[in-house]
């Protein structure tokens, strides 16, 4: 049994080293690197953003977040406005909405100094000001209930894995 194991953990070692070589030789290929990406906390019948975070290694200084919004219908996202504790931060986004297939995508920059407010957060939401009018949803409840897009900042701010 311990040999079958032994096998296992030797397999998933290898595959993990696999994964990591593949994605070491992605990511220099770019000069970004993407962190991680996750959803917002939303009803089944809802629209539902998610957001990723890419590291700029060249500047060491903010975080680029993307929102995406995986919908027939487009939207122009031109703003994000996070409201932590009741304090608004609001960022313009950097281009022009991108549009893939169904999926409508925008950029904004953050300074580093953003996350700590983000961090410490005891309720978060997010809004995202489009041609289609505003979508907002939250991040982090007043409950505690954490969606994976603030996993995905928690990720971003300690450059470690965050369980739930």
């Amino acid at each position: 049994m311990n040999l079958l194991g032994s096998g296992m953990k030797l397999q998933f070692a290898v595959i993990s080293s696999l994964a990591c070589l593949t994605l070491a030789g992605c990511a220099g290929s770019y000069p970004e690197r993407v962190v991680t990406k996750g959803p917002l906390i939303c009803e089944a019948n809802e629209v539902c953003p998610e957001l990723s975070m890419r590291w700029k290694d060249e500047v060491r200084d903010g975080f680029k977040i993307t929102a995406e919004i995986n919908n027939p219908t487009k939207y122009d996202i031109t703003q994000f406005v996070f409201l932590v504790d009741g304090q608004p931060y609001t960022y313009s986004t950097i281009n022009t909405t991108q549009y893939a297939g169904t999926v409508s995508s925008n950029s904004i920059n953050v300074p580093v100094s953003f996350l700590n407010s983000f961090r410490n957060g005891k309720e978060i939401s997010l809004k995202l000001v489009t041609n289609q009018g505003d979508v907002e949803r939250s991040i982090l409840k007043a409950d505690g209930q954490q969606s994976s897009a603030y996993l995905t900042f928690l990720k971003g701010y300690t450059g470690q894995v965050v369980t739930q």
